[in-house]
């Protein structure tokens, strides 16, 4: 019974040894829809006429057409592959504070939660529609392809 309890738990234990070895690119900038690097690369700040998108950069925040959040503080932990982090975010009309958890999703990209947002899921005023379960997460895939956004 121990010989076979020894390697049915490495095989539970794996996934997660393999999910600890990824880790968020900071330098890079990641966009909600992946078409949108593309964009990027080819129209510069004309992509959000074409694509409808959220970029999210560490040293800018989440920014979109109508929408931004401002990053204060950017925590992180030795020994762990989490960001924590705290936002000033504002809509038209509208300015609110926010957190976000943001962690690896996979080798390209984050899945980040945003405190409000799942607030509102929480209560039923939200949908979300997001290819996660997590309430109030969004997935944002890095853009590898960008030399460098071109400003008319």
């Amino acid at each position: 019974m121990k010989r076979l309890a020894a390697p049915i738990l490495f095989m539970l234990a794996a996934p997660v040894l393999a999910q600890e070895d990824l880790r968020i690119d900071r330098d890079h900038l990641y966009v909600s829809d992946p078409a949108a690097c593309q964009a990027l690369e080819e129209n510069g700040l004309d992509a959000w006429m074409d694509v409808d998108f959220l970029s999210l950069s560490f040293e800018d925040g989440i920014q979109s057409m109508e929408f931004h959040c401002n990053f204060f503080d950017v925590k992180t932990r030795d020994g762990s592959t989490h960001l924590f982090i705290d936002a000033i975010c504002e809509l038209p009309g509208a300015v609110y504070p926010d957190m976000f958890a943001v962690t690896p999703y996979n080798e390209t990209q984050i899945q980040v939660v945003s405190a409000y947002d799942a607030a509102l899921a929480a209560s039923g005023q939200y949908e979300t529609s997001s290819e996660v379960a997590t309430p109030g997460a969004t997935l944002y895939t890095r853009c590898d392809n960008l030399s460098e956004i071109p400003v008319d």
